[in-house]
């Protein structure tokens, strides 16, 4: 994956994976809000609502240098940006995205365990996902897909 062609927009809708995994019921619509680069995430600050910090303030860096520690599988060693995204339905919290592995975009889990997903910012995944179900004659899947819109 080409890390320069999917660097998201702020104000698009982006297919949304919770945990990577391609069902319908794991399937959200989201929206990027704005993008930062390393240096301001050493300045966007979370404090005691973060779920995996002793420290009473935390800037989103430092959460994802423990998130590269800990999810080694899935994060990058070196983000070039972090991606804020909204995604109703799924968290009434915005998400924090950063580089993974295969140079796509994953969350990051901040104020839950259960934040962490794909964020499909080449339409990719989502199309590869329709071209599944419609090779299968799963025509009921490919429908529920197409219909959902973000909220």
């Amino acid at each position: 994956m080409e890390k320069e062609n999917n660097i998201p927009k702020p104000g698009t809708e982006y297919h949304f994976f919770d945990d990577g995994k391609t069902s319908p019921s794991r399937h959200y619509i989201c929206r990027c809000e704005r993008l930062a680069t390393v240096e301001e995430a050493k300045n966007i600050m979370f404090g005691s609502d973060v779920i995996s910090s002793e420290k009473e303030t935390i800037s989103l860096y430092e959460l994802w240098e423990k998130a590269v520690s800990h999810y080694y599988w899935v994060f990058a060693e070196v983000t070039d940006l972090f991606v804020e995204i909204s995604c109703p339905g799924y968290d009434e919290n915005n998400l924090w995205a950063a580089r993974a592995k295969d140079g796509g975009w994953f969350t990051l889990d901040i104020q839950s365990f259960w934040q962490g997903g794909r964020v499909d910012v080449t339409g990719e995944i989502f199309e590869n996902v329709l071209k599944f179900f419609k090779e299968e004659g799963d025509e009921e899947t490919v429908n529920i897909y197409l219909q959902e819109k973000y909220d």
